[in-house]
C-alpha cells in the first residue's frame, strides 16, 4: 500500500470512522429522556476527537513557521486539554448534574476552552518570533561568511601584487599588507552587525573600492607606486574608522 493511500486513511478515514462510531455510541446509550446535557456532552465529545485527529494532521504537515519543539508543546497542550475536558464532562455529567445548572457545566467548557486556545496561540507566536530570529541571525551569518571570504581572496590578491612590484609594508604585527588590517577587522564582526540595515551596503561599496584600488595598483608606473600605497593606506584608515562607526551604532 503506498504511502498516500495509508496517509490518506490516517488523515481522513480513521477520523471519520472515530466520529461516526462516537455518535453511534451516544445514541446506542441514550437514555429515554434526553436533555439538553446529552447533546452537548455527544458535541464535545466530537469537538475532542476533531482535536486529536487535527492535531495529528498538523503534525503531518509541519507548516514551516512553527518549529518541531512547538508542535510537541502543542501536543502536550492538546493532550492535557482533552483529558482535563473528558475529567470535567464526567465529574458534571455524574455528579454535579444532581445540583448543579447547566450553565456551571458550559461555563467551565468554555473557559478550558479559552484557555487552551490563548495558551496555544501565544505559544505559537513565541516560537515564530523565536524561529525568524533564528533565520534573521543564519542570514546574517552568511552575509558576514561571504564578505569574510571576499576581503579574504583580495588582501590575498593585494599582497601577491605588493611582492610583484616590490612594495613594502613595515610593520609589527603579522600583517602581510595594510589591506590585511582591514581583513582582521571584518573577520571579527559579528552577524548582529547586519542588524543596521545599511551594513551591508557600505561594506559591499567599501570592498567594491577595496578591488577598484587594487586594479589601479595592477596597472601603476613605477613613478606612481608610492602614491598609490598611500591612496591603499588612506582607504584602509577611513574603512576601519567606518566599520568601529557600525559597530558602535550596532551597540547602541
Amino acid at each position: 500500500m503506498s504511502n498516500t493511500k495509508i496517509n490518506n486513511i490516517a488523515n481522513i478515514i480513521l477520523p471519520i470512522m472515530v466520529i461516526v462510531i462516537t455518535i453511534t455510541l451516544f445514541f446506542m446509550f441514550k437514555p429515554q429522556e434526553t436533555t439538553s446535557l446529552f447533546y452537548i456532552n455527544l458535541f464535545y465529545i466530537v469537538f475532542l476527537d476533531a482535536i486529536f485527529f487535527g492535531y495529528l494532521n498538523v503534525l503531518h504537515a509541519k507548516t514551516k513557521e512553527l518549529s518541531a519543539p512547538y508542535f510537541a508543546v502543542f501536543g502536550i497542550y492538546c493532550l492535557y486539554y482533552i483529558i482535563i475536558g473528558l475529567g470535567w464532562l464526567l465529574l458534571y455529567s455524574l455528579l454535579l448534574s444532581h445540583f448543579a445548572p447547566l450553565k456551571v457545566y458550559i461555563t467551565g467548557l468554555m473557559i478550558l476552552t479559552l484557555l487552551w486556545i490563548i495558551i496555544s496561540v501565544l505559544t505559537a507566536q513565541t516560537d515564530s518570533n523565536y524561529k525568524q530570529t533564528i533565520e534573521k541571525l543564519k542570514e546574517q551569518g552568511q552575509s558576514l561568511n561571504f564578505y569574510t571570504q571576499k576581503i579574504t581572496l583580495l588582501a590575498s590578491r593585494y599582497a601577491n601584487l605588493c611582492d610583484e612590484k616590490g612594495f613594502k609594508y613595515e610593520t609589527d604585527s603579522n600583517n602581510r599588507t595594510v589591506l590585511d588590517r582591514l581583513m582582521g577587522k571584518i573577520s571579527f564582526l559579528t552577524p548582529n552587525i547586519f542588524s543596521n540595515e545599511t551594513a551591508a551596503v557600505q561594506i559591499s561599496s567599501m570592498l567594491s573600492k577595496c578591488e577598484d584600488i587594487i586594479d589601479e595598483t595592477e596597472s601603476v608606473t613605477e613613478e606612481k607606486s608610492e602614491e598609490i600605497q598611500k591612496k591603499m593606506q588612506r582607504f584602509v584608515d577611513n574603512a576601519v574608522a567606518e566599520i568601529d562607526m557600525l559597530k558602535n551604532l550596532t551597540k547602541g
